[in-house]
């Protein structure tokens, strides 16, 4: 990150050459490589044996299994989809193996504990055993899906159950892009305003709100994050530094605070109007819930390509300084119960981390580039009457 080393020789940095690295570099997006090891829709009809997916808020294989989990719900036959069930726990990915009830600086209370060896046992001996024995489902499978809502207050988190994902949230609650054209810090941020919403009547708060955009810039050559990085503890979804020190790179929205206590369960959907002075650009969309006393919990984010924005699989080059919409639809799955007096807070920016791989912007091959590729961009955010950025949330009556 800091040297501008290409990406694809990541695994001489790292001391561990293989020729699986190098085959995954030259296949990197979806295709007959990556297709031949996935199930198709017919093998998934004739997939008949019981399954259990387990998942969590925070793991950062849950995009996968809930891939998979949708795709048998699609293509599987109704007796094979009946015995398909779904546990999604507020863990981490270590915790979908062994729970435990403090992740990145959260606690989500005792209830999350759960003995999943034991769940195991009972799931094998129900699955592969019950020939003749009358053997019971586990008790905790009550339904074909069992989800753990987080509470800011420990006791009150708990599991809940549903028939399937769809029925969950019965509301959708969009949420629009407003700003008076400066939103680059948690300080003077811009809005994220119901549709319904009573028309601001302080003369400063509807003078903040009559821009029709924002902008902001990232620089790949930047790399003043790798130290701030590397000092991260373990409280990260709760340390609010990133949104504190995003310099010129990204933008911040928030919602005014909540009037009631509501339950947030399911996928976030992010549509936003963007143009960019470069070839390319890769996107990151991150939400918070901002509680009455300032303190941030990471609630779930996503990521976008700009050439990948409508199909992973065909890239289209971005025509620099048009106005073009992206969809964020990748939000991993999350239930909260956002609390009375909060705040939603999103942060869109360019990232810019250790932790991903750097898009040097140059419409290239990114595995390839390097510092002699770079080019900064300015991306300019739309949220007007033609343009309508929105954040839309799934809400539980």
């Amino acid at each position: 990150f800091v040297r501008h080393i290409p990406f694809k020789r990541l695994d001489s940095v790292v001391g561990n050459t293989t020729s699986a690295w190098q085959t995954w570099m030259k296949h990197p997006t979806p295709d007959a490589y990556w297709d031949a090891m996935s199930p198709t829709p017919e093998q998934y009809k004739r997939i008949t044996v019981p399954i259990l997916t387990i998942t969590g808020h925070y793991d950062g294989d849950q995009i996968g299994a809930m891939e998979y989990y949708k795709l048998h719900q699609q293509h599987g036959s109704p007796e094979a989809t009946a015995n398909h069930f779904l546990i999604i726990g507020p863990w981490d990915h270590a915790g979908t193996r062994s729970p435990n009830k403090s992740v990145g600086g959260l606690d989500f209370g005792d209830a999350c504990l759960l003995d999943l060896n034991n769940l195991h046992k009972q799931w094998y001996d129900w699955t592969m055993k019950n020939d003749g024995k009358n053997i019971s489902k586990p008790e905790f499978l009550k339904k074909r899906v069992a989800y753990y809502v987080v509470s800011a207050e420990p006791k009150r988190s708990a599991w809940k159950y549903a028939d399937n994902l769809e029925s969950i949230a019965t509301q959708k609650r969009m949420l629009l892009l407003a700003s008076g054209g400066f939103a680059n810090n948690v300080f003077s941020s811009g809005s994220l305003l119901q549709p319904d919403a009573k028309q601001p009547t302080t003369s400063a708060k509807a003078q903040r709100e009559k821009a029709q955009s924002d902008t902001f810039a990232y620089n790949p050559l930047d790399v003043l994050s790798a130290e701030r990085e590397l000092k991260a503890g373990d409280n990260n979804l709760t340390d609010q530094s990133e949104a504190f020190n995003l310099g010129e790179n990204g933008v911040v929205y928030h919602s005014e605070p909540f009037a009631e206590e509501i339950e947030i369960t399911g996928n976030l959907k992010f549509t936003v109007w963007m143009s960019i002075d470069a070839p390319d650009a890769d996107f990151s969309a991150d939400v918070y819930e901002i509680l009455p006393s300032g303190a941030s919990v990471a609630l779930t984010g996503d990521v976008c390509r700009a050439r990948y924005r409508e199909s992973l699989r065909e890239a289209k080059p971005v025509k620099q300084g048009e106005i073009t919409r992206y969809e964020f639809v990748k939000f991993p799955f999350f239930s909260r119960l956002v609390s009375k007096g909060s705040r939603l807070r999103l942060v869109p920016k360019c990232p810019n981390s250790i932790h991903v791989q750097k898009n040097y912007n140059s419409g290239g091959s990114v595995n390839d580039e390097t510092a002699k590729e770079a080019r900064s961009v300015r991306v300019t955010v739309y949220h007007d009457a033609k343009y309508p950025s929105a954040l839309e949330t799934p809400v539980v009556k």
